[in-house]
């Protein structure tokens, strides 16, 4: 259900448009094919103009048009659903771009065939023009309140590209196949892999088909980048983006309903008469390495090696859908399975009798279904796939005699689908004895395994899908809002100024680095200078003001820098507070014994990254690295965060904290904000004030109570109400109110 949206028009980019166009004599007739997406797109529209009572226009779809003239008028194409854009590329262009860049590099690399990728500079300029091309078109249709959907691996740069030329759109990507590790990520050259992630980070929301590809995308963002991410949200310089999975559906009424049509009916009889007794399996994949076609054959070789009961009674119907069979590897693979099945169908066939039925053709929707719907068991083996859509399809069209879906554990679909038999492709003998429990398996078992499957995809279908993702797109832009970096200007210092001057009491919170002081090679040369120093002691001298000084540093170095200024101290991100002329008081005891687990891994790290240093402080342990080099630095700062979140993942009172250029692990749910809460209920505060500059003063700015005036020194967007520009700007603020 639509509960989040609010936008004026979708605007669709994918590579190809979705419809097949005919002739007529005003011009084209476009007519929309049956894919999911589009049938998603339609249904969604339609919920968004019920539930906002707002008759909409048409849907906009962007892509290359097959069969289109170049430069034809936008009002010849007629389409009463969709407002159609087709992008023209050079011949040329398109080659190097689609059949280049696309599919002879991101298509193998990103499902892990490394050796067939090719690396040409070409491809690569080929590939940022045809996104520019798509951007110019899509710029001249979008709209203030638009949404910007862009799909797959051909537009990965489209979405920063669209966002540099209309910053306030909404924009979400999805990519259709699977996101590699960083391990084969980093295969690319660095300027290519580098304008990707930047690429899709221009979008609001990422989607991908499961947690792993996500996981995947968001180690390569950290190790490509260096950005913050926490949770699925990655914090770029201008924007929060969210990374998520969302595993397509399909449409599932309409293919459990196709079961009972009449063409399905009739094509069911035929194929009966055809198979007479015998079980059949069945497996349809388009021509491609990814598939896992030439170990299907192998593996259905062993079945009738082991298991030679099964001969007469069993056959095997193959079809590979046509797909790019006019370039030589693909030429290579389709002699080299039909050499395959020849050779099996040689070894074991009879004059009555053929194991394998090889169809290299497109089926018909009700063929399909038939098939679907007649077949004992389902065998899908692809090596790496995005989700595979075939195995939902087969769960979907099982009503009356149910079959067995076997799933190869590669498949993005596995995920979702875990009560089908899961294979290892590579393995021949798992193939063989998965198919025999297959063939063999009691009704009652497969009706178990089907029904949960059913139920599954039936809740969570392609409509489902493209609201969810629609829906998580607005919900990152309210917290985009929420954390939107909005500059202290005059006005607004009036006001702050105003309202200090007016309070009959008042409390400010006071963070020390970044803050007050400067960052420095090494924590101890950060000393407060005699100005600031003055400014805070001015500060104190108005008996309205209680001014507390809240730090991440050890009581002993705040206790030096402030001997003599009327100041409460919190130090260590709360672990001890000292009122004035009081003693340190503990807010938390821990067990020092948990550093014993934890300072090996820091001592290990501080050898690998020349340049960091550790912090020993009482409730945490810190590692410094603003003086490693940086790129190096963030690759073991990511490396080490795994490391300490393997470690203590069992310890629920245990957080790993990040600051400017420093990772901390402390023991106890204490911060920032706990310290915070706590002083504001020792008074009647009419004016709150806190500043800070990095992520643990976040627990802060979220303690102060509406009303109050939280300030984020620097750039990075925040939750605190304001931002000034550095140290400088903060301190004309303060000087401002003193």
């Amino acid at each position: 259900m639509i509960t989040n949206m609010n936008f004026e028009r979708l605007v669709i980019a994918a590579y190809r448009l979705p419809f097949k166009f005919t002739k007529t004599e005003s011009g084209f007739k476009a007519e929309q094919n049956s894919g999911g997406l589009v049938s998603a797109i339609l249904a969604l529209s339609e919920n968004f103009k019920k539930s906002s009572r707002v008759e909409t226009e048409k849907i906009v779809w962007a892509g290359i048009g097959d069969g289109l003239p170049e430069n034809i008028p936008d009002q010849s194409l007629e389409n009463e659903s969709f407002d159609i854009k087709p992008v023209f590329l050079p011949d040329e262009l398109n080659d190097l771009f689609y059949g280049g860049f696309s599919n002879d590099l991101i298509w193998p690399l990103f499902h892990y065939f490394t050796s067939y990728c090719v690396y040409n500079p070409e491809y690569y300029d080929a590939y940022y023009k045809a996104n520019e091309r798509f951007c110019d078109e899509l710029v001249k249709t979008i709209r203030p309140g638009d949404f910007v959907w862009i799909h797959d691996y051909q537009l990965m740069l489209l979405p920063e590209m669209i966002r540099k030329r209309v910053p306030d759109v909404n924009i979400g990507f999805f990519l259709h196949i699977p996101f590699p590790s960083f391990e084969i990520f980093r295969l690319l050259p660095r300027t290519w892999r580098e304008s990707i992630i930047k690429g899709i980070l221009g979008a609001d929301l990422a989607g991908f088909h499961t947690h792993d590809y996500t996981q995947n995308f968001i180690k390569c963002v950290k190790r490509t980048t260096g950005f913050e991410c926490h949770q699925n949200i990655i914090y770029t310089p201008n924007k929060l983006v969210k990374a998520d999975a969302f595993p397509i559906g399909i449409d599932f009424n309409k293919f459990n309903s196709a079961c009972h049509s009449e063409g399905v009916l009739n094509e069911k009889i035929e194929l009966q008469a055809t198979i007479s007794d015998q079980k059949l399996i069945f497996s349809v994949d388009r021509l491609d390495y990814s598939k896992g076609i030439q170990l299907r054959l192998k593996g259905l070789e062993t079945f009738l090696e082991k298991y030679p009961e099964w001969h007469q009674k069993v056959v095997f119907n193959m079809v590979i859908v046509p797909s790019r069979d006019s370039i030589e590897k693909y030429k290579d693979m389709k002699r080299e399975i039909e050499g395959m099945v020849g050779r099996i169908n040689g070894m074991y066939s009879s004059l009555a009798w053929q194991p394998i039925v090889y169809q290299y053709r497109s089926l018909s929707f009700e063929m399909l279904i038939a098939m679907y719907n007649l077949s004992d068991v389902c065998l899908i083996t692809p090596l790496r796939d995005g989700m595979n859509l075939v195995a939902k399809e087969f769960v979907a069209c099982q009503t009356n005699d149910i079959g067995v879906l076997v799933l190869s554990e590669m498949a993005g679909a596995a995920a979702e689908l875990n009560e089908c038999l899961l294979i290892n492709p590579v393995d021949n003998n798992e193939i063989a004895d998965s198919l025999n429990l297959a063939l063999m398996m009691p009704d009652a078992e497969k009706l178990q395994r089907i029904t949960r499957m059913q139920y599954r995809i039936s809740h969570y279908d392609v409509f489902t899908w493209a609201t969810d993702f629609l829906n998580e797109t607005f919900d990152i832009k309210k917290q985009q809002k929420m954390m939107n970096v909005k500059f202290v200007n005059a006005p607004i210092l009036s006001n702050i100024t105003s309202q200090y001057n007016k309070a009959a009491s008042r409390i400010i919170f006071l963070d020390y680095d970044g803050t007050l002081v400067p960052f420095q090679k090494f924590p101890e040369l950060a000393v407060i200078d005699d100005d600031t120093r003055d400014v805070v002691k001015r500060l104190t001298r108005d008996k309205k003001n209680k001014v507390v000084i809240i730090s991440g540093r050890n009581k002993d170095f705040l206790e030096k820098q402030f001997d003599g200024v009327a100041v409460t101290l919190v130090a260590e991100h709360g672990y001890f507070i000292k009122e004035i002329g009081e003693a340190w008081q503990e807010s938390f005891q821990a067990d020092a014994n948990w550093k014993e687990a934890v300072l090996p891994i820091f001592d290990e790290y501080v050898s690998r990254c020349n340049g960091t240093f550790i912090e020993q402080k009482t409730g945490s342990i810190a590692w410094h690295y603003r003086n490693a080099d940086s790129d190096f630095a963030l690759l073991r700062l990511h490396e080490l965060r795994d490391d300490l979140a393997e470690i203590i993942r069992h310890k629920t009172d245990f957080e790993i904290l990040e600051g400017h250029k420093v990772l901390e692990v402390k023991s106890g749910k204490y911060d920032k904000g706990e310290a915070v809460t706590q002083l504001l209920k020792l008074g009647n505060y009419d004016f709150v004030f806190a500043a800070g500059d990095d992520k643990t003063d976040e627990f802060m700015f979220k303690a102060i109570p509406e009303g109050g005036y939280s300030i984020r020194v620097g750039l990075s967007p925040s939750i605190a109400r304001y931002n000034v520009a550095d140290i400088p700007a903060f301190m004309h603020l303060i000087k401002s109110l003193v």
